[in-house]
Parts: C-alpha cells; structure tokens; sequence
C-alpha cells in the first residue's frame, strides 16, 4: 500500500465516522476518494477534494463538509495538520514520522 492509498483510507475513515456520528447522510463508497499531491506545494503534502466530490449527496455546501472532514481528519494518525482551501479542497500535511 503506498502512501495515498494509506490516506485515502484516513479520508475515508473520517468520513465513516462523520456517518455514524450522524453528520453525513451517506457513506461514499471508498473508491471514489481521490487522495493525491497537491498542485502546489506549498499548501501541503496531500490534498483531497473529498469534501467537493460528496458535498451534494452528503447534503452540504463542500465547505460545510470539508469543516467536518478537517475535524476529523486533524486527529487522525501521522496528520500534523489539515487545512481548507478555496471552496473545499482539503490539504494536510504529514507529521516527519510518517515520512521515515
């Protein structure tokens, strides 16, 4: 498994539990999570557009749900930080741990 599949699997586990917790309306099946390097790097070493992809059938604007995701998401292993950009897109930066 390499890196971004291991992240698409945090994204995709944060969205589980934003289901469970009764957040997200439904669960988007978990091929359809694009974890990939941001354009730039500068804002970060990982960015997803979940939050953009799953807004409409989560039944929220995508910064509404990308507030959620980076909620979830700053807890979650070897994530130093998760942040918003633009309408939605959300980058997260790794802890150095998660690089050695």
């Amino acid at each position: 498994m390499n890196l971004f599949a291991i992240f698409a699997d945090r994204v995709h586990q944060a969205l589980a539990r934003l289901n469970q917790a009764g957040k997200l309306a439904v669960l988007p099946e978990r091929g359809r999570v694009v974890v990939e390097p941001p354009r730039d790097p500068a804002h970060g070493d990982i960015a997803t557009n979940a939050a953009m992809m799953f807004s409409k059938e989560a039944g929220l604007k995508p910064r509404e749900l990308a507030e959620l995701l980076v909620a979830e998401l700053k807890g979650a292993e070897g994530i130093a930080e998760a942040s918003i950009a633009g309408p939605g897109f959300i980058n997260l930066r790794l802890t150095p741990e998660t690089w050695t």
